[in-house]
């Protein structure tokens, strides 16, 4: 990504945005604002100078499924993309099934980490690890379509959403907009296979949205604890997603947490 243009000078800052972009498929603009500091004016003019200036983003008004309001959506072009990720990678846009799940994903990753490399690995990866491990070749399998579609692909091994290094260890993330499955033993079978799908030593942290998710999830744990299902100690932590988001980190009034299994306190 070394295109020039006479009017501005491409940065190790934009080149930094554009693999951002890459690695989560895309992001809004109020994240984009979060990841720059910078205000609503100066974050529109900085996605119409990676659009019209560089090409190298397209931008699109969607209102997201659950959403109250139209947001502004920015992605890499395709073969942007692939030279932030180091392989090919097909076409992808947003749509109002796909977009809603992989803003929120993007928004956590900018609120926790920003733009330091290292601290998060992202889906994208983990579902090019899996197909790999599935012993598929890496550009046969489409890797970038809809979240559903891709993990239809894999139905024996969940993907998560992310790994975020915190504190020394890595935590598998899962973030939880809606139940797609509201009965109460799926939630909890979901919430096994991700339990199962960690890596060794990580723990498993849930970022959900409302109450009604994150008493489903509670409700999940204990049903799992009484059916034994999970090893003693276990390592699952739950918080609220908006208040993360809000206040950039994990670590959040006591009333806004729930700790389990073997989480260090604060």
């Amino acid at each position: 990504m070394t295109q020039r243009n006479t009017r501005s000078q491409w940065t190790v800052r934009d080149e930094q945005m554009m693999r951002f972009l890459a690695e989560q498929w895309c992001a809004d603009r109020d994240t984009i604002a979060l990841l720059r500091g910078v205000e609503r004016r100066r974050t529109y003019r900085l996605i119409q100078r990676w659009r019209d200036e560089f090409a190298m983003v397209n931008s699109t008004p969607l209102i997201p499924k659950s959403a109250d309001r139209v947001v502004t959506v920015v992605w890499p072009r395709p073969s942007v993309a692939a030279i932030a990720l180091g392989h090919p990678v097909s076409p992808w846009s947003p749509s109002l099934d796909n977009v809603a799940h992989k803003l929120a994903v993007a928004r956590v990753r900018a609120a926790l980490c920003g733009l330091q490399a290292g601290v998060w690995v992202p889906e994208r990866t983990l579902l090019r690890e899996a197909a790999i491990a599935a012993g598929n070749r890496p550009g046969v399998i489409r890797l970038d379509a809809s979240l559903d579609g891709d993990r239809a692909r894999f139905p024996r091994r969940h993907v998560h959403d992310g790994r975020y290094l915190y504190r020394g260890q890595w935590l598998s993330v899962e973030v939880e907009l809606t139940l797609k499955r509201p009965s109460r033993q799926r939630v909890a079978a979901t919430m096994l296979r991700a339990y199962k799908a960690m890596h060794a030593g990580d723990g498993l942290l849930y970022l959900y949205r409302g109450n009604r998710i994150g008493n489903a999830l509670k409700r999940a744990i204990a049903d799992l604890k009484t059916a034994g299902s999970l090893p003693t100690p276990f390592d699952i932590r739950l918080r609220d997603l908006d208040a993360v988001i809000e206040r950039r980190s994990l670590e959040l009034p006591a009333a806004s947490v729930t700790t389990t299994g073997k989480e260090p306190h604060s």
